[in-house]
C-alpha cells in the first residue's frame, strides 16, 4: 500500500462547503501518479516508450463527506493483476483513517503504434 497526502485547495469546495465530488478523480490521478514514482522500473521518460497503461475503467463510492479542514490521504494498492490490466483500489482516508471515498479503476496495456492492448511485462507485475 502506498499512501500519498493531498493537498485540498479552495476550489475544489462546492456551495455546501463539501469538497465536490469530482475532485476526488483528480486525488486518486495524483496518488496513482505517486504510486508508479515510487516503483523501481519508473524513469522519467517512462510515459514516452510505445507501450504504456492506460485508464479504462473508475468507480466511486461516496461513503462520507469531505471538508477543506479535513487532512486526506490516498491509500493506492493493487487489488489484481490482469494479463493486460492493473486493478488498483484506492481509498481516500482522514488522519484517523476513516474511509470517506473508495474508488476501484482498472489500468490496461496499450501499444500506442498499434492502438491495441498486449501482455502485461513481467517489469509491470506487483
Amino acid at each position: 500500500m502506498h499512501r500519498t497526502a493531498i493537498q485540498i485547495r479552495f476550489n475544489d469546495i462546492d456551495m455546501l462547503g463539501h469538497i465536490n465530488n469530482a475532485m476526488f478523480g483528480h486525488y486518486c490521478d495524483v496518488a496513482r501518479a505517486d504510486f508508479f514514482k515510487a516503483q523501481t522500473f519508473f524513469r522519467p521518460d517512462f510515459f514516452k516508450d510505445e507501450k504504456v497503461l492506460i485508464i479504462v475503467h473508475t468507480e466511486f463510492d461516496f461513503l462520507a463527506p469531505c471538508y477543506i479542514t479535513d487532512s486526506l490521504f490516498v491509500e493506492t494498492s493493487i487489488q489484481k493483476t490482469g494479463e493486460r490490466s492493473l486493478h488498483f483500489l484506492q481509498e481516500i482516508v482522514d488522519d484517523k483513517g476513516m474511509v470517506r471515498v473508495r474508488s476501484r479503476s482498472v489500468m490496461s496495456t496499450f501499444d500506442k503504434s498499434t492502438g491495441k492492448s498486449f501482455l502485461l511485462s513481467d517489469i509491470w507485475q506487483f
